[in-house]
C-alpha cells in the first residue's frame, strides 16, 4: 500500500486546506481519504453566530458545531465552557467524552 497526496485545494472562505489522501489497494480498488486542517481560532463572526444560535437550540454538542462552522472542536469546547459560565447555555447531559449543551432560552426548561 503506497500513500500519495493527489490534489492540495485551498478554499479562502474558512482557511482549510484539504488535501486528498489515495491509498491503493489490492486489485485496483482505490479508497479517498479526506483530511481537513480547521483554523484554530474562532472569527468573531462566527462566534457571534454561534452564541445566537446556542442560546436558542434545543440540545447540541461541541462536534456539531465544529462542523458546522469548520473550526477545531476545542476552540468550541473553550467557547461552549465560557459561554456555561456567563449562563446563556447549560449541560443537559455530561460523560467522560461527551457533553450535550441546551440553550436557556428554549421552551421546556
Amino acid at each position: 500500500m503506497s500513500d500519495e497526496y493527489s490534489s492540495d485545494i485551498d478554499i479562502d472562505k474558512t482557511n482549510v486546506i484539504t488535501r486528498i489522501k489515495k491509498l491503493d489497494r489490492k486489485y485496483g480498488k482505490v479508497a479517498n481519504i479526506e483530511t481537513k486542517i480547521r483554523d484554530p481560532y474562532i472569527a468573531p463572526s462566527i462566534e457571534q453566530k454561534i452564541r445566537e444560535t446556542a442560546v436558542k437550540s434545543r440540545g447540541f454538542t461541541s462536534m456539531e458545531l465544529a462542523q458546522k462552522h469548520d473550526v477545531r472542536i476545542s476552540a468550541v469546547k473553550k467557547l461552549l465552557k465560557q459561554m456555561v459560565s456567563e449562563n446563556l447555555i447549560k449541560i443537559v447531559e455530561s460523560s467522560r467524552r461527551l457533553k450535550v449543551y441546551r440553550g436557556i432560552q428554549t421552551k421546556g426548561n
